[in-house]
């Protein structure tokens, strides 16, 4: 997550992966418009800000998909600007849960350097768990090596077989026969890989091929590993101006937004930007209960992520009864 450093910080980069206009750039390397509107919130929760690079053409005219993702963050500031113009971080910068990707590898032979495996799994600080069984084509020892930036084991047939740090360990397998693997994978900060190879009894190592994996021991199984990748994510950000507290949301609730904060005080109003409306709240458990069941879709302001606004919250004492206290809710 981020920090809150003592002096001024803003995070710089692209609307795509490179700075200035890169042709060759797929669309999917491009920041969606919930991907720039949450990373610039992000930033400003953190006490940061946000450089972004656009990359016109020779005759100067900016990309109409860059254009687009400009105007895209405008429209979001026109109604969610009060949090974040002359705001300031809060106590903490915003709360986390875990995400998962899963999905079928053809082999472990990953090169992202500074790229996510996939979303919603971030670039840093994420892991990965591979399953499934592995063939040999022919009897024999087989000593297996794992490559990795920054950390991964390898386990065959419930035998620890090799790690990123360790020597390999000789395991003995029948060919044809299918035993079953776990890769684990850790990544921690800046760049990301993960190989994993065999050598037959002393013979030249290789990489362990797509052939060689199955999903099941059954011959009905499909080629390849099961992943399944799992890195944090945060959910909501929170910045403060003033005596005001912020809550951006980046899922909009069907029914209560739930936030894990002090009780606030007896009579505390709350809107959402936009609306112009007070929104009912209870406090329960150690969380503030926002009702947001009875906004019609037609009335929802915006999209992308949605502010909520505790009026006087930041500069009031946030210690109070843990018990349910209820503001607008029929008792």
């Amino acid at each position: 997550g981020l920090s809150l450093p003592h002096r001024p910080w803003a995070e710089v980069r692209g609307l795509g992966r490179s700075f200035g206009l890169n042709r060759n750039e797929k669309l999917e390397a491009y920041l969606s418009p919930e991907e720039l509107v949450r990373s610039f919130a992000r930033a400003v929760a953190g006490g940061g800000g946000l450089i972004l690079n656009v990359g016109p053409k020779a005759d100067g005219q900016i990309p109409l998909l860059q254009q687009e993702r400009l105007l895209q963050l405008g429209e979001w500031l026109e109604t969610n600007g009060d949090a974040i113009y002359g705001s300031r971080s809060w106590v903490r910068t915003g709360e986390h849960r875990d995400v998962t990707l899963e999905r079928i590898d053809p082999s472990i032979n990953f090169e992202w350097v500074r790229n996510s495996p996939g979303r919603p799994i971030r670039e840093d600080e994420f892991s990965a768990v591979w399953t499934g069984f592995v063939e040999a084509p022919g009897s024999g020892d087989y000593s297996f090596t794992v490559e990795a930036d920054d950390q991964a084991s390898v386990w065959v047939d419930g035998q620890w077989a090799a790690g990123s740090e360790a020597s390999p360990a000789s395991i003995s397998l029948q060919g044809g026969a299918r035993y079953p693997i776990r890769v684990e994978y850790w990544e921690e900060a800046q760049n990301a890989s993960v190989s994993l190879f065999w050598a037959q009894d002393g013979s030249p190592r290789e990489l362990v091929p797509t052939s060689a994996f199955f999903t099941g021991a059954g011959p009905g199984a499909n080629a390849g590993l099961q992943g399944k990748y799992t890195s944090r994510q945060e959910y909501l950000v929170y910045t403060a101006k003033g005596d005001d507290l912020f809550v951006i949301t980046f899922e909009w609730p069907d029914s209560v937004l739930a936030v894990p904060i002090p009780r606030p005080p007896q009579g505390t109003t709350i809107t959402l930007l936009g609306l112009g409306q007070d929104l009912p709240w209870q406090y329960h458990e150690g969380r503030l209960l926002v009702d947001f069941s009875e906004i019609p879709f037609s009335k929802i302001p915006g999209q992308w992520a949605w502010t909520i606004r505790l009026v006087g919250y930041a500069g009031a004492d946030q210690v109070g009864d843990p018990g349910t206290e209820r503001r607008g809710v029929p008792r």
